[in-house]
């Protein structure tokens, strides 16, 4: 059946109002009427099948049948902390990093990366990337695209987090796994570099603040590698795949 992200607030009983974009798409695009099913998730991993009662030109309205918690939410909470690659990469990061359970991203400007600005349109069209990535993948929430933050100032709080890992290709001694080993954090944050990767003084000052530097193998990724790759690593650790 076909998914689709809703308000909680738009659930009340037994009945659910679907409004927005989706609306047109049911309507228009799916040509769903009356008595078909689909699936809405309530963004807290709730997943309702729900029978389509009423579809108007700005709604549409449906019946529950069943409301079911299935275990689709990786326990680990992984943050993504993307410095922002150059052109269209970051797209493809969200979507396969959604893909593969993580929590939140959070884009960071790095000394090494070259997009600068206002960031604020670009998240809008990560955010729906994330959507989508959720809605295909199965998932019951969608990743939040937080704003845009400076690479110092997120190791400035990273108290926030029970484990900060940082893959650095200078760094060849520590595996994910090892740096694991100590305990068994429940937040994560994973710092990916952009093109270039981390500078010395950053990789050095992250060490300090209390992260993780790690290898993720022998070989140079490219950024929208490095990202997939180190979230499965993390989440195959912990039995997430």
């Amino acid at each position: 059946m076909r998914r689709f992200f809703i308000d909680p607030k738009r659930v009340e009983g037994d009945t659910v109002e679907i409004t927005g974009t989706d609306v047109k798409h049911i309507r228009d695009v799916l040509r769903m009427k009356p008595g078909d099913k689909l699936i809405a998730v309530d963004g807290s991993s709730t997943e309702l099948t729900v029978e389509i009662t009423e579809i108007t030109e700005e709604q549409v309205i449906g019946k529950i049948e069943r409301r079911e918690t299935p275990a689709k939410e990786p326990s680990v909470r992984i943050t993504l902390a993307q410095s922002v690659p150059k052109a269209d990469k970051m797209d493809l990061i969200i979507k396969m990093c959604t893909e593969l359970g993580v929590y939140e991203v959070v884009p960071v400007t790095s000394e090494r990366v070259i997009v600068q600005g206002d960031f604020s349109k670009k998240i809008e069209r990560w955010q729906r990337i994330s959507e989508e990535a959720a809605k295909q993948s199965g998932r019951t929430v969608i990743p939040m695209v937080r704003p845009a933050e400076k690479f110092v100032t997120l190791l400035s709080r990273l108290d926030e987090w029970d484990k900060a890992i940082m893959p650095w290709e200078v760094h060849k001694e520590e595996t994910i796994g090892k740096a694991l080993q100590e305990k068994s954090p429940k937040k994560i944050i994973l710092f990916i570099g952009p093109e270039g990767g981390y500078s010395y003084d950053e990789a050095e000052t992250a060490k300090i603040k209390g992260a993780s530097l790690v290898t993720l193998g022998t070989r140079i990724l490219r950024v929208e590698t490095a990202a997939p790759v180190a979230v499965t690593l993390l989440m195959n650790y912990f039995g997430e795949m």
